[in-house]
């Protein structure tokens, strides 16, 4: 049987993110410029997932461009581009964290 668990992990870490949030910690949406470890999990989480990202910790025009896609296919979305919670909770929407 084949593990996931580099997946697992980035899926647990957005699932925390997004645990922070509903106890009023800050959280900072990811934008076009923005760059870091989140970014990272985000790209990971949207490869595992059928996108084609390079895994690089920079939110780049490309993922603009994939974000806006994945918000269009789940019309809940704000297509705006922006990984903020709603777009956070769906994604983890697709692994059975959050109901």
């Amino acid at each position: 049987m084949m593990t996931y668990a580099p997946l697992r992990s980035v899926i647990l870490f957005i699932g925390v993110l997004i645990m922070s949030k509903h106890e009023n910690y800050d959280f900072e949406a990811l934008s076009l410029g923005s760059t870091g470890c989140m970014v990272l999990m985000v790209q990971k989480t949207l490869n595992s997932i059928g996108y084609e990202l390079e895994n690089n910790g920079v939110f780049d025009d490309k993922m603009d461009e994939i974000i806006r896609d994945f918000q269009e296919q789940r019309d809940i979305l704000v297509l705006d581009g922006v990984v903020g919670v709603e777009t956070m909770i769906e994604l983890d929407r697709l692994f059975g964290l959050v109901k």
